[in-house]
């Protein structure tokens, strides 16, 4: 046996995608994770539960089912991009894009990103680029998405290249501006559900006021000068935590037995709620586009809920797995409702639940409640009548003279669904009038004076 046999023997292949950069750190439960990260970081409400349904989607690819794919929408410089630096700790079990283009490749020399990504977590930092596209490039992305969403992927470019894919799980989260809510995949079939991340003026200054504290008070020198703890900015204690809890979840997963949390009807019931907002909310009447035009052209209806309400129990699931319990509790409806709601935002859900909460309305009713233009109503609401989820009475204020108004209503099951996800407090208490307010540079009124009683007069005897 010569000296190149025994060499060629001890050789292993080196698998690049289990090479890895971040020392995972134990960590058993996410209230633990949490008190890591405020070490260091101004966490918000709004940021845990981000965090949280991050780490739901990352450990749902390994359970069977539709894979869960998240948007993480938020303003510039939110925090999207450190929760998707979080999120991708566990390099094992994640693969980061820094921008997303599509999943093959029509090039002879190319390769394609599908088996990259088999039984991951995608992890998107910056998905607004890929809104930048061309129509015909986004129209080819989001195709191959929604083909390799049930599992197959198959395509053929005119070079002769081809791909065959089967099998194929993969979670994606993708952070993402306010933009992602202009493109309106409904009526091709959205596979993406929404979370929004907050943030108002308070946390703003408090994270800015730490991050400038910081640098006048811990500078330090950089990882090119020999500073081996790693970068501020990307948090390198958090990331080994995170990459340890995630570790933790997915060994939880593949060893021990599978969570069938407890739950009740109204769980249920709940979930079928949610699912019928979300699908009317981004429910898409056809129009045409034509020479200017926008006349409708046929009567379509709102996407079958099954496809929602299966990723929201799912997710439901892999909350209970964060959270560590066995049972739907009042948090995780809390947080399943999140993600309805934010994937329901828009005027079209909110001239929806505006109707649904009165006994009927006419357009300048809505209009003026919903805060909407009228001229937006009005073409909203012609959708809404097509789309089976307005119905209109035209008897119901009619006039003496002149022409009717159209009263508005919901349908009965979408007046229930929205009424359940946003519940009033007291639908018949009445708001008490507010004082009047004292007008600028005006003088107080003197107290009022009490008025003399008036002496009632004595009666006399007749006189004999």
């Amino acid at each position: 046996m010569n000296l190149l046999t025994l060499i060629d023997d001890a050789l292993t292949e080196l698998d690049l995608n289990e090479v890895i950069s971040i020392q995972p750190q134990s960590c058993g439960s996410f209230h633990r994770l949490m008190e890591i990260y405020s070490q260091n970081m101004i966490m918000t409400d709004s940021m845990r539960d981000c965090l949280a349904i991050g780490l739901a989607t990352h450990i749902s690819v390994a359970l069977e089912g539709d894979p869960l794919w998240i948007y993480l929408v938020g303003a510039p410089s939110s925090g999207k991009s450190t929760i998707c630096e979080l999120l991708a700790s566990d390099e094992i079990h994640t693969r980061s894009l820094s921008k997303f283009t599509g999943l093959v490749s029509g090039s002879r020399q190319g390769s394609h990103l599908v088996p990259l990504l088999q039984g991951k977590c995608v992890i998107v930092k910056d998905g607004t680029l890929l809104l930048e596209s061309s129509p015909q490039q986004l129209a080819n992305v989001y195709g191959e998405l929604r083909d390799v969403y049930d599992g197959n992927l198959a395509v053929e470019y005119r070079n002769g290249v081809s791909a065959s894919f089967t099998n194929v799980m993969f979670g994606m989260v993708i952070g993402i501006t306010e933009r992602i809510y202009s493109l309106n995949m409904a009526a091709l079939g959205e596979r993406f559900l929404h979370c929004r991340l907050d943030t108002d003026r308070d946390i703003e200054v408090a994270r800015n006021r730490a991050a400038f504290g910081n640098i006048f008070s811990s500078m330090s020198r950089s990882t090119s000068e020999g500073n081996e703890v790693g970068d501020s900015r990307s948090f390198p204690k958090q990331r080994a935590y995170t990459a340890g809890f995630l570790s933790h979840l997915h060994s939880k997963i593949r060893e021990g037995d599978i969570l069938r949390p407890e739950h009740t009807q109204a769980d249920l019931d709940y979930i079928q709620a949610l699912t019928d907002v979300v699908a009317c909310s981004r429910a898409e009447a056809a129009r045409s586009k034509e020479y200017g035009s926008s006349e409708l052209l046929y009567d379509a209806r709102p996407e079958a809920g099954t496809r929602v309400g299966k990723q929201l129990s799912k997710m439901a699931v892999c909350l209970c797995y964060v959270f560590g319990e066995t049972r739907i509790t009042p948090n995780i409806r809390r947080l399943i409702r999140k993600i309805a709601v934010d994937t329901s935002t828009g005027r079209q859900n909110k001239i929806i639940n505006t109707v649904a909460q009165s006994k009927g309305m006419h357009k300048n009713g809505i209009a003026a409640r919903s805060q909407i233009p009228l001229e937006t109503i009005t073409r909203k609401i012609d959708d809404l009548v097509s789309l089976g989820i307005l119905t209109s009475d035209h008897e119901a204020n009619r006039a003496s003279h002149g022409r009717s108004i159209s009263t508005y209503y919901c349908t009965d099951w979408i007046r229930d669904a929205f009424r359940k996800v946003y519940p009033r407090a007291d639908t018949n208490r009445k708001n008490p009038r507010p004082k009047p307010r004292p007008k600028a540079n005006s003088k107080p009124r003197p107290p009022a004076q009490k008025k003399r009683p008036i002496p009632k007069k004595k009666s006399h005897p007749p006189a004999r």
